[in-house]
Parts: structure tokens; C-alpha cells; sequence
């Protein structure tokens, strides 16, 4: 049985151990179900290690964002407690019903982690279309069908507007990666979840974002990507929300599938923020949700799709709009300094949709100035 590696945070230095006696030399913890799980920091993970003993070596592998971080580790019968460093090892058996012994190994690696660079010079040229006003009567269909206005009425402010319409979506379905909506727009999605359907990310990012241009936030779907789109087979992409704040002024990140939206020191980020706050302020970092999501589960699965980001150009809300295009192109792709333009979707898909810049103020632009 092949144990998945499961990423994570944290050190070693200090090391308290309840143990039963030692076994090779090492240390012994005793068990007598097979099922166990661990601790990092305040984020619990049960039922989530199986003691196999004929696995050789069996190994935790927990990558260090911070310099610091408390580890436990413990079955139905005892916990070992431990600091753990970048690419040190705990090693340590466990008794499984005083028969067999599972050697057990915590690691603790360096993640590969690395602060993406910008244009921050270049102003804005590219005129891009966002919702005005609330006179789209797709809009009022979905506000009223919805009741979105019920959803915000007791927010104080845009940041809590936002954060309720994504708790929102993020409850009508759960998540299936393989199930594509029929019709792309929000009410067709929301109407067929009602039926019991299940979608993708995509289907999360249009929907949250119709929610919030209805109730007056301006806001676009955002694609992300990984550095290897090109030569992945799969997995090389995942679709979020970008809403404009009007009291902050400042574009903030939306992940409905996860309900989660990056914040660091009290202010909501962008997506290209949120890659820069993980790299450099991981401490500071903390995750906005009215579902309680674990920010190392979500940094850990997030982080490599904060490479490349790309939204449309034509961002109004309905059924059967032509959508404008820039030069036959429709969206707008922010590329690394000194990264390649990506041509290719999982080696045989063209991505040949988008316009490229580096450049942040192009891309983070007031849509008030477009």
C-alpha cells in the first residue's frame, strides 16, 4: 500500500517524547489502531497516517514555511512532541498491538518557495469591461431569485460582503472535479445545483463572481496556472474570483471552492499578493473564511497555481453575450519577469486566447479607470 505524502509545515529542536520503551535504539510508541494522525501547530489532521509495518521506512514529509513549528504525532495509545527543522528527521517506531513495529520517520524539508517579480512601472493601456451599475436584468434575476441582498444585509463593510457571497456559494455543491456545468453562466449553474449536480472550480469562480457584480462589487473570474502548464498532463490549472473592494480600493482573491480569501496584517490580497505573503510573511499570513479553513491544508494545495493568472476582457454578466475581444484575443495573462509565455494547456491544448504583459498595474488595474 503506497502512503500518500502529505505536505505541511514546520521544526525541530526541542523533543518531548511519551514513549513505552525503545526498539533498535530508537524510541517506541504503542498503538493498537492502525489509523493515527498529527497535529501542526493549531491545524489537527485525524485519521490521516495508517500504520503499515511492512512499509520499511515509513515517512511524514512536512515542508517548513515557517522557522518554527509544533508537531504531534499520536495513535489511540500515545504522541511523540516535537520542533521540527528543515531537512532534519525524527525517527521512531510504533508497537502495533504488541507484535509488530512500524518504523516511522517526520521530515521536515524546505518548500520550494520563491517570490515572483513584476513589472510595476508600465500603466495600464488595455481597455478591459466590467459591469456598470444594476441594470442588467440578469443580474436582478439572480439577485432576486437568490435573495443575494438577505445574504450582505447585516455586512458592515465590502470585505464582509465579500466574504459572506463567497461562504455562500461555497455551500451550494460540493466540489467534483469532473463534472462540467452545461450552460456557463450563474443562474443555469445554481439552478442545476438545486437539481443536485456537483461542479468544478469553474463553476465556483463564475458563479461568485455574477453573485458579487449583482450586489454591486465589481468582480472577474481569475485562472491560475502553474510554471509547468506546458508539460503537465494534469492538474495544471484552477479557477478562482477577483472582486474589487470600493471602500478599500484594492482587488482581493476569492476561492469559493475552499472558501477562503488570503490576509495578511488585517488587509485582504490579490492573488499575486497572497503568492508574495506565502513566500515571505507566511507568519503573518492568515485565511478569511466563515468555514474555518485550514490555512496550511489550503497554502499547501494552492501555492503552485500562483504562477501565471489570466482573466477576460469582457466581464458583464448574462446568457448569449458577445463577448469583445482585443486583437481576436480574451483574457489577459500576467506573466512573470523573465518567465515564457505559455502556448500550450497540458501539452495538447492550445493556449492561444491571451494577450501577455508583466506588468501589475495593467493587470491590477482600478476598473473604475478602465
Amino acid at each position: 500500500m503506497q502512503k500518500p505524502i502529505i505536505f505541511l509545515v514546520a521544526f525541530l529542536s526541542v523533543m518531548t517524547l511519551w514513549a513505552r520503551g525503545t526498539h533498535n535504539g530508537l524510541p517506541v510508541i504503542e498503538a493498537t489502531n492502525s489509523i493515527a494522525g498529527y497535529r501542526i501547530g493549531n491545524d489537527w489532521f485525524e485519521n490521516k497516517w495508517v500504520i503499515i509495518p511492512q512499509i520499511k521506512e515509513d515517512t511524514l514529509t512536512i515542508p517548513c514555511y515557517s522557522p518554527v513549528e509544533d508537531v504531534a504525532f499520536y495513535t489511540d495509545q500515545d504522541s511523540i512532541h516535537i520542533d521540527l527543522l528543515p531537512n532534519q528527521s525524527y525517527k521512531f517506531f510504533i508497537l502495533l498491538n504488541d507484535t509488530a513495529y512500524a518504523s516511522t520517520i517526520i521530515r521536515g524539508v524546505h518548500p520550494a518557495l520563491m517570490a515572483l517579480t513584476f513589472d510595476t512601472i508600465t500603466p495600464p493601456v488595455i481597455p478591459v469591461i466590467y459591469e456598470q451599475g444594476s441594470s442588467n436584468r440578469y443580474l436582478i434575476q439572480l439577485r432576486e431569485k437568490y435573495k443575494l441582498n438577505r445574504i450582505v444585509k447585516h455586512a458592515d463593510n465590502d470585505t464582509e460582503r465579500a466574504l459572506e457571497i463567497m461562504h455562500w456559494v461555497h455551500r451550494q455543491w460540493k466540489h467534483d472535479g469532473y463534472n462540467a456545468a452545461k450552460k456557463r453562466d450563474a443562474l443555469s449553474i445554481l439552478d442545476a445545483a438545486r437539481n443536485g449536480n456537483n461542479f468544478r472550480c469553474v463553476e465556483y469562480g463564475i458563479v461568485t463572481a455574477a453573485c458579487l457584480n449583482a450586489i454591486g462589487l465589481k468582480a472577474r473570474v481569475l485562472s491560475l496556472k502553474i510554471k509547468e502548464v506546458e508539460t503537465t498532463l494534469s492538474g495544471a490549472g484552477h479557477v478562482a474570483t477577483e472582486v474589487f473592494l470600493n471602500d478599500r480600493k484594492r482587488w482581493v482573491l476569492l476561492d469559493s471552492q475552499w472558501d477562503a480569501m488570503p490576509v495578511l496584517n488585517g488587509i485582504p490580497l490579490n492573488a499575486v499578493e497572497f503568492q508574495q505573503a506565502i513566500t515571505c510573511h507566511y507568519s503573518q499570513l492568515t485565511i478569511g473564511s466563515l468555514s474555518g479553513v485550514s490555512k496550511r491544508m489550503y497554502v499547501n494545495w494552492i501555492y503552485p497555481y500562483l504562477y501565471y493568472f489570466n482573466f477576460p476582457f469582457d466581464n458583464r454578466e448574462g446568457r448569449d453575450i458577445e463577448r469583445k475581444t482585443i486583437d481576436g484575443k480574451k483574457a489577459l495573462m500576467l506573466v512573470p519577469v523573465g518567465a515564457k509565455n505559455p502556448t500550450l494547456f497540458q501539452q495538447n491544448r492550445k493556449l492561444d486566447y491571451c494577450i501577455y504583459t508583466n506588468g501589475l498595474k495593467e493587470f491590477y488595474a482600478s476598473p473604475d479607470n478602465r
